[in-house]
This record gives structure tokens, sequence and C-alpha cells, in this order.
């Protein structure tokens, strides 16, 4: 949460003096058909969810996506929201039991401070550090079979210290190619990253739209379990440039 209002307070600070200094701003609302994979160790033994991004839609009960940028000049500030909640129900691997139903909620805040490293307008290479921040609750629940039904649940919330790149390259006055890649551990074997990439489209001076593939791998250990979580799937995004 203090990252979130620090962020928000930064932001807030530059709107207020835009007119002074040249700040340029861009919202963005995505959606993402992210497929669900990895592996959660339950004292049952471990389940594997495993979601394909054609049947991302029918597993995803809830999702926001959004994200917001500020440049000027060679510095930028860049955030970015996710809250997704995805069940998948499949056969258990444990023989005393029926179906495994698995039900993941995260929400993962990221925020960036990033310096421009090219001075060419037509390749935009950004480089810089900064956080995310995950609140992620996983409910097994085991049908019964030769045993009761049984269920278990995770939670946990942490943030971890990130490093980022960021590409933009026109490829016309209106087509352009978009690029986006990050890493982050908390020790221990503790890790996040993410990488992204699109091709985008100038509607006008102020919108644009972009399409792509993003993929976010999560490995950590929650509630003494190991967890490893791996979205990925393709993008739709429309900004608005203020």
């Amino acid at each position: 949460m203090k990252h979130i209002l620090g962020l928000a307070l930064i932001l807030v600070a530059q709107t207020a003096s835009a007119q002074e200094a040249d700040w340029r701003y861009k919202a963005t609302v995505y959606g993402w058909l992210a497929g669900l994979s990895g592996s959660v160790e339950t004292r049952f033994g471990t389940v594997e969810p495993d979601v394909s991004a054609s049947d991302a839609l029918e597993s995803l009960d809830m999702a926001f996506m959004g994200a917001i940028a500020a440049q000027n000049g060679r510095w930028g500030l860049a955030a970015d929201l996710l809250y997704a909640d995805v069940s998948a129900t499949q056969q258990t691997p444990f023989a005393l039991f029926g179906d495994a139903t698995v039900n993941q909620t995260l929400t993962a805040l990221s925020g960036y401070v990033l310096y421009r490293l090219s001075r060419d307008p037509a390749f935009v290479l950004d480089a810089g550090v900064g956080f995310r921040s995950f609140n992620l609750d996983i409910d097994v629940g085991l049908s019964a079979g030769i045993a009761k039904a049984a269920s278990e649940s995770i939670s946990r919330s942490w943030t971890d210290p990130v490093i980022a790149a960021r590409l933009n390259v026109p490829i016309n006055e209106t087509w352009f190619v978009e690029g986006f890649a990050d890493y982050g551990s908390g020790g221990s074997g503790n890790e996040t990253w993410q990488i992204s990439g699109s091709v985008g489209y100038q509607i006008s001076e102020d919108w644009s739209a972009k399409v792509g593939y993003r993929t976010m791998n999560v490995g950590r250990k929650v509630d003494a379990r190991d967890v490893s979580l791996d979205l990925s799937g393709a993008l739709i995004a429309l900004s608005y440039s203020f």
C-alpha cells in the first residue's frame, strides 16, 4: 500500500506542475487472455493447474487490467495493475480423491522509474528499476473419492524489487512495435519476471491501440508451500495520451 500511495503522490504532483514541466501521460486499459499453468504444493501433494489460452475466458471469474505512464525528457514513470480471479478443475493426481479445483486470485501492482538511454526518436530504449507487489490467494478443493472431500487455502502478500527495460520502434507514421521486460527476485529462489511484445497503431494524435503477447511468471514459497505460476496469452490494449 505504501508503494501505491507513493506512486500516486508522484503522479499527482507531476500532473499539478504539467504546465511548468513538459510531462506527457498515457493511460491504458487492456485485456489479457492469459492461460494458466504451474504447480501448487499442498499437504496432499502437488497440484498442477492447467488452463489453456483458448479456455481463459471460460475460467476467468473476474479481472481488471490497466496501466499509466508519464514521461518528461529522458525520465519516465510507469505503473501497471493486474487483478485476475481464475479457476480450473482437473482430475486430481491423488488416488484418494476425485477432481481437484484450484481457484487463484492474483493482484499484481508494478511500478517503475525509467531512464531513456537512446537519443534517436526512431529507436526508444528505456531502462530502470522498480517493484512488483503481489497479493495471492489460492484455494485448492479436492472432491470425494476413496477419502472424504478436503481443501486447503494458501495466502500471501509480498513485494519484490525489479529491473526493467522498455522498447518502442516506429515502423512508419502510424505503426509501431513495442517491447517490455522485467526481472525481480526476493532471494532464496523466489523470483518473478515478465516479457511482452506488441504491434501498435496510432489512431490519432491522442489515441492508439495495440495487440501482442505477454508472459508473467511467479515462483515463491507461500505458507511454506512451493508455488509456481505462469500466465501467458494474447493481449489487446487501448491507450489515451494527454
